[in-house]
């Protein structure tokens, strides 16, 4: 039995001030047809997809997708917000949150984590929050076998991506300050990763690393996480 080709124009809304290069990359990457043209004009998007009922559906379920990533840049754009998920896809890799915020605040940028950490709130660029959180995901890939335990590896990470020194520089400024031991099984947080953070800033940097570490904590829950294992 033939295939019976249909076509469809989907018209949807997209967001200011995100490069239309990105839009069109964006959109583009979402047809599962055989046949599809997209034009941008007016703040909106026209798209024409050719094909079957299943790769219709099929498209139109990942532009819906594709729009949604788009407009949570978009908040971090305006509304200096974003959720962590949004984050974690333009960078195309997975990061402590933690560690950016605090990748963050040593970069002179407020930041903050929602209590339940799933969104940031910074007024750090967008492209800048996106470069450290790569950063930051480099970063615990390096240390993978070098570091035991997940305080130890986000605290390392943080400062090797705030302060733009590598990871094993971090490590002998640890060891050596008595924040970092070296066990059998690897290197370990001997404190409070937070407490250690802010000493190993102090040593690599000198004081004007400080001011961005003093912002209130209004979401984190506050318990010591110096125990924390893989």
């Amino acid at each position: 039995m033939p295939r019976v080709i249909k076509t469809r124009l989907f018209v949807v809304n997209v967001p200011p001030g995100i490069p239309v290069e990105k839009i069109y990359e964006r959109l583009a990457s979402a047809l599962r047809s055989g046949y599809a043209e997209i034009s941008i004009k007016g703040g909106k998007a026209y798209i024409t997809v050719s094909g079957t009922d299943s790769q219709i559906r099929e498209t139109w379920a990942s532009i819906k997708n594709a729009l949604t990533q788009l407009w949570s840049l978009h908040r971090l754009l305006t509304s200096h917000e974003a959720p962590v998920e949004a984050i974690v896809r333009e960078a195309g890799r997975t990061f402590p949150p933690e560690a950016l915020v605090e990748a963050l605040r040593l970069r002179g940028y407020r930041a903050e984590l929602s209590s339940d950490k799933e969104v940031i709130y910074t007024d750090a660029p967008p492209d800048l929050v996106i470069s450290l959180a790569r950063a930051i995901a480099e970063a615990m890939d390096e240390m993978r076998f070098r570091v035991k335990g997940t305080a130890a590896k986000r605290m390392i990470a943080a400062l090797a991506a705030g302060l733009g020194v590598d990871v094993e520089t971090v490590i002998e400024y640890g060891l050596r300050s008595r924040v970092l031991v070296e066990a059998e099984d690897g290197v370990r947080l001997r404190e409070e990763w937070r407490r250690g953070l802010r000493k190993l800033a102090l040593a690599l940097k000198g004081p004007e690393a400080l001011p961005g570490l003093e912002q209130e904590e209004g979401g984190r829950s506050g318990e010591d996480e110096a125990a924390e294992e893989d």
